[in-house]
């Protein structure tokens, strides 16, 4: 069998003793394969048949491995919390070659370890212009995971090598901008096809078209979502852990806010004054969650149609209590954005004690008692703010690792204490209501809610509900299902509804409630 396979292959490459030619079988098959099946039961004639059309089958498949070309090839940029997903959704499909290109080399090398088909580079966006460009050119697709910062200077290289690009991040002025960049290339810039942006806005999309097909008018439209974690791993004095950028979750507690709430237009300043709007959710009692206003929301009005709507909200879900304790690092000055002189790299070390001492207008060599003491009136006597900045260990002697400022020195800090130990699973809520009022006169409020927890040991609930809706967004703009150029996000119902279709199949499945009034 080895000999009749060997000169098979021979004879297909090319290498045979013979040519193929003419239709006599001693003029296709080489003389050793004839001397081969002399050996093979069966009559000659039953033979050579048989073999005519195991070469023409192997022919033809032959033929096919050798025109064949990759379906695609995916550059992935960033390989942190939510590339792990996407990693392994393109994975399955042996026709995608995927190259994952990342500056933190060994975050990189974990990511593709248990992953065929999949090619690790070292790239630093930022200082590697050049090679980002060759990575680009040469891919069918960019997927970046990267902080959205760099968004703009990879968009720019899509635009200039017309290579489709797709995020899971909001959508900035900057990267608007080039909407008319984008088309003149004639490519596709998806953005916002994540969970919060994403989902959240996918499934409003959905519940808006719904009453506009009906006739009815959409009177709110408020968005809660979070990561967090799972009840049972809520084991700090905040009730939160990382599930993605520690840096981005401070800093997102400093953001500005705007919102409608029925007509009437809440303007929060920057600094953390959007903590003091923080209030009950209620809709999942069991959980104890409050929501606190995130960003501007007023914005989704005309994007979604509903201009006319009265009230328009979009937050951020924690457990309660969270908004009080990290107002009190903001009133000792922890989640300062700006540079620090006392952490630049020239600067002497320091520790916690002394650099808290600073914060709060005392001598660096005053006594951990004599701190607490001033802290504590700081934090407006708080006995559970205090506690927590004594869980995290502030007044200790520990040194402060160096950061371009306070508020990432505090990050690395905080991180490994609110970090999720081996076992732990987070968990992702997301809530959507949306008031429609009918031609009747009714008012129809529809419930979307979502819920989906890690798995332990595997992928986290932050990283499917981002990752996996950013691949299968990434799968259609690849596969030709999204064909619109420009720069633009996951708005209308050919793009949506699949996505909310094949995310169930990845266990991120929402539920549908409805209340009348």
């Amino acid at each position: 069998c080895i000999q009749v396979l060997c000169c098979v292959s021979r004879l297909i490459s090319g290498a045979g003793e013979t040519q193929a030619a003419g239709p006599d079988m001693k003029a296709i098959i080489p003389c050793t394969l004839f001397n081969a099946l002399r050996s093979f039961p069966g009559t000659r004639k039953q033979v050579e048949s048989a073999l005519r059309r195991g070469i023409i089958a192997l022919q033809r498949e032959s033929a096919q491995i050798r025109t064949m070309s990759p379906k695609g090839r995916v550059l992935l940029l960033g390989a942190g919390y939510v590339s792990g997903p996407v990693l392994e959704y393109f994975t399955r499909d042996t026709d995608i070659e995927v190259t994952v290109a990342a500056i933190q080399t060994d975050q990189l090398e974990k990511l593709v370890a248990n992953h065929n088909h999949t090619t690790p580079v070292t790239l630093d966006v930022q200082r590697e212009r050049g090679k980002l460009s060759e990575l680009v050119k040469s891919h069918d697709i960019v997927i970046s995971l990267l902080p959205g910062n760099f968004h703009p200077t990879v968009m720019e290289e899509c635009i200039k090598q017309k290579v489709n690009m797709v995020t899971a991040s909001y959508q900035s002025p900057e990267m608007t901008e080039m909407h008319q960049s984008a088309l003149d290339a004639g490519i596709t810039i998806l953005n916002e096809v994540g969970l919060d942006p994403g989902l959240d806005h996918m499934l409003a999309m959905n519940r808006i078209d719904e009453a506009k097909a009906q006739g009815s008018t959409v009177e709110s439209y408020q968005s809660f979502c979070g990561g967090l974690p799972a009840p049972e791993c809520s084991d700090n004095p905040l009730g939160y852990k990382f599930s993605w950028s520690p840096s981005g979750a401070l800093i997102n507690t400093i953001r500005p806010a705007i919102f409608l709430m029925n007509g009437e237009v809440v303007d929060i300043a920057a600094g953390g004054a959007a903590l003091d709007y923080a209030r009950p959710m209620s809709f999942f009692p069991g959980f104890n969650l409050e929501g606190i206003p995130n960003r501007d929301s007023i914005k989704y009005g005309k994007p979604f149609g509903i201009e006319s709507a009265r009230t328009l909200l979009r937050g951020s879900l924690r457990y309660r209590g969270y908004a009080n304790t990290v107002k009190g690092f903001h009133k000792i000055g922890l989640i300062n954005p700006d540079p620090c002189p006392l952490l630049s790299p020239d600067a002497p070390p320091i520790t916690w004690r002394e650099l808290m001492c600073t914060l709060v207008g005392i001598p660096p060599s005053s006594s951990v008692q004599s701190l607490e003491e001033v802290v504590y009136e700081k934090i407006e006597r708080d006995e559970h703010r205090m506690n927590t900045l004594n869980w995290l260990g502030l007044f200790k002697d520990e040194p402060v690792e160096k950061g371009q400022s306070l508020l990432e020195s505090f990050a690395k800090h905080i991180e490994p204490k609110l970090s999720y130990a081996p076992g732990e699973r987070d968990l992702v809520v997301l809530r959507n209501d949306v008031g429609i009022r009918h031609p009747s006169g009714q008012l129809e409020t529809k419930h979307d809610s979502l819920v989906v927890y890690g798995d332990v040991g595997g992928f986290s609930a932050m990283a499917k509900t981002v990752g996996y809706p950013c691949a299968i967004a990434a799968e259609m703009v690849l596969d030709g299902e999204i064909t619109n150029k420009g720069v633009f996000g996951p708005l209308t119902k050919d793009i949506y509804q699949p996505i909310l279709d094949r995310i169930k199949a990845e266990g991120i499945v929402y539920t549908s409630t409805t209340t009348c009034t």
